[in-house]
């Protein structure tokens, strides 16, 4: 019958369920933009080389996958799912809400939801924010503070000039003052801002788009309450997809080593270029799902799992909650479009400039990895990592990043920080440490202690001395007729002797 696992329900019943099933094998897949004949290409090739057993069991394509042209002709070897933010997401997603068989083994999931895919459970939300209902805090402040600087003083000197007019009867220039007057008045009527009827039909039409769960291909903040009823339901989530980043993804991430500092900077004009979203965060930290899989940025970045606040395994000894991590997967995309890094310091002139500007023009960078490998399993609770951070939501990532701004704008933090340094590393970390140094920071930094210690001058300690001995020195004065020890009266006696 093979192993069976026994489960104890609420009314202490015993069940035999069907044997665990064996790990998951996926491929995550970047923008595809139309080109599906090269993810079958490349998918074909890769099970030629390997054996069934190892073959994968269905692939995920996040960020665009839809173009003008788009060529379905091909059949994948395997199943291919997918959520879209391209040019027909709009109508995948009216035609078709709750996903279609495209065609043979080509799934559109749908627009959002949670679904089980190859015995995984998946969330997934197609298309990007809609930019009309998700406005920052930050434009609602501007606009109060432009209304705080509406300039009234054209009232006011109509008003002044009224009374003027009263008291001194008709003066020369009145007509220019008048004129002007009626110029800064509608100047500042301009400044005020939309009427009353115009802020009214604003919000009847914000209220009627907020009631949609999706307007042309973008979704709406009642998508995003309704994903996170559906991932509260179902209890768990092994696989989240979104065509966009989560915002504020770098927070509580290291500073990168040299030999990532390309890399960071992709990642950094990515973000720059707008493919974060407020509200895929936000799904982020409902869903605490094992790996995250995004696209539209065109980089291929592992970013340094975060800790669940939530979903986690509790220690029946001591009753701790252990949470488990999320993996973060950014990909590329198939046509090897990547994010504008502006070069830094002046360009150069001369020859030598115009060549070396001609030598990058002709040499394009290198693509970024589009295709990635995982395997899972559907059984157990997301796992730990030791290089794992904080969760870039929680309230312990924004006080760590309010104490580094601190840090960064106080004198003499970097002169305290030498004081005693903090060595918290990945394992990508330690490894280069080792390669380069051949030992940790923190040893370095023990046998640093130890050395100083060494080196460091002894302080003499003072002896103690017992109230009720007498020590060796008293002894030898008494014998040699010291009269320390003696009272007034026996030295008067001896005295008279002599």
């Amino acid at each position: 019958l093979g192993p069976s696992r026994l489960e104890v329900g609420p009314a202490v019943h015993a069940c035999v369920l069907a044997p665990t099933r064996a790990m998951v094998r996926i491929l995550l897949c970047g923008d595809v933009r139309g080109d599906l004949g090269k993810v079958c290409e490349h998918v074909a090739k890769m099970h030629s080389k390997l054996d069934v057993a190892q073959h994968f069991q269905a692939v995920f394509c996040v960020g665009e996958f839809s173009a003008e042209d788009m060529d379905l002709e091909h059949r994948p070897p395997i199943p291919v799912y997918f959520v879209d933010s391209g040019p027909a997401c709009g109508d995948l997603v009216e035609a078709s809400p709750q996903g279609e068989e495209v065609s043979d083994n080509l799934h559109f999931l749908g627009h959002f939801g949670v679904a089980t895919v190859a015995g995984l459970k998946v969330a997934y939300l197609s298309g990007r924010r809609h930019e009309e209902l998700f406005k920052e805090e930050a434009e609602a402040e501007d606009d109060a503070a432009a209304d705080d600087d509406v300039d009234f003083g054209g009232a006011a000197a109509s008003s002044s000039k009224e009374g003027l007019a009263l008291k001194y009867g008709r003066q020369e220039g009145d007509d220019v003052l008048r004129q002007s007057v009626v110029t800064s008045h509608a100047r500042a009527m301009e400044k005020a801002g939309p009427s009353w009827e115009e802020m009214k039909a604003k919000e009847e039409r914000v209220a009627k788009k907020s009631a949609q769960l999706f307007i042309d291909g973008c979704y709406t903040p009642l998508t995003i309450e309704r994903l996170k009823e559906e991932i509260f339901d179902a209890g768990g989530v092994d696989l989240l997809l979104t065509s966009e980043w989560p915002a504020g993804c770098l927070k509580a991430v290291p500073r990168a080593w040299p030999e990532e500092a390309e890399q960071r900077t992709l990642v950094k004009a990515a973000i720059r270029a707008g493919c974060c979203s407020q509200p895929v965060g936000e799904i982020a930290a409902a869903a605490e799902p094992k790996y995250h899989a995004c696209g539209t940025g065109g980089v291929f970045w592992r970013r340094q799992p975060w800790k669940h606040e939530r979903r986690g395994e509790v220690v029946q000894s001591t009753g701790e909650l252990r949470c488990g991590v999320c993996r973060m997967i950014t990909l590329g995309s198939l046509d090897g479009s990547r994010p504008q890094v502006k070069p830094k310091g002046k360009e150069g002139k001369g020859k030598e400039g115009v060549a070396d500007a001609a030598g990058a023009a002709a040499a394009p960078p290198p693509p970024e990895k589009w295709l990635h490998g995982l395997e899972l399993d559907p059984n157990s609770l997301p796992a730990a990592a030791d290089d794992a951070t904080v969760s870039p939501w929680s309230d312990k990532a924004a006080a760590m990043e309010a104490a580094a701004k601190a840090a960064d704008g106080a004198e003499g933090a970097a002169a305290v920080a030498l004081l005693r340094p903090e060595f918290n590393m990945t394992k990508e970390e330690r490894r280069a440490w080792i390669q380069r140094f051949g030992c940790l920071p923190a040893e370095m930094q023990q046998l640093s202690d130890k050395l100083a210690k060494q080196d460091a001058p002894k302080e003499k300690k003072e002896k103690h001395k017992s109230l009720y001995k007498v020590s060796e020195k008293d002894k030898k004065k008494r014998k040699t007729g010291g009269d320390g020890h003696m009272p007034f009266h026996a030295k008067e006696r001896m005295a008279s002797n002599r």
